[in-house]
C-alpha cells in the first residue's frame, strides 16, 4: 500500500522498494510540478513518461472540454423547453381568456403534449 505523503521529501528514501514507491508517490502528489516530477522520473528510469504525462493531460483536458460541451448543450435543451413552457402558458391562458374556454380546451386546441399539459396544469391551480 502505498500513501500519498504530501510533505515526502524527494530525498527520503523508501527502505524497500524505492525504485517504485518514490515515482509513484512523486508523479501522482499534485504538490510537486511538472518540473520535479519529470527529473524524479528521469532519476528512477522513466524515460518516457512526459509523452504518457501529455497524453493523460490531453485526455483529462479533452474529457473536460466535452462535459462542458455536454452540459451547455443540455442547458440550452433546458431552456428551450423552459421557453416553450412559457409560451405555451401564454397561449394557454390567453385563449382561455379570450374564448372563455377551459384549460383542459385551451391545451386541445393548441396540441399540447400530455407531458407538457402536466408539467403546464400547476400553473393553473389554485
Amino acid at each position: 500500500m502505498i500513501y500519498l505523503n504530501k510533505d515526502h521529501d524527494i530525498k527520503d528514501k523508501y527502505e524497500d522498494s524505492d525504485w517504485i514507491k518514490t515515482p509513484l508517490v512523486i508523479f501522482l502528489n499534485n504538490t510537486y510540478d511538472l518540473l520535479i516530477k519529470k527529473e524524479v522520473m528521469k532519476e528512477y528510469g522513466f524515460e518516457e513518461i512526459e509523452k504518457e504525462v501529455k497524453k493523460m493531460c490531453n485526455l483529462g483536458e479533452m474529457i473536460a472540454r466535452e462535459n462542458i460541451e455536454k452540459g451547455h448543450s443540455m442547458g440550452l435543451v433546458q431552456g428551450q423547453k423552459l421557453e416553450r413552457r412559457k409560451k405555451n402558458i401564454e397561449l394557454i391562458t390567453n385563449l382561455m381568456n379570450s374564448l372563455s374556454i377551459s384549460f383542459s380546451k385551451a391545451v386541445e386546441l393548441l396540441k399540447v403534449s400530455e407531458d407538457e399539459v402536466l408539467e403546464i396544469k400547476k400553473y393553473f391551480e389554485v
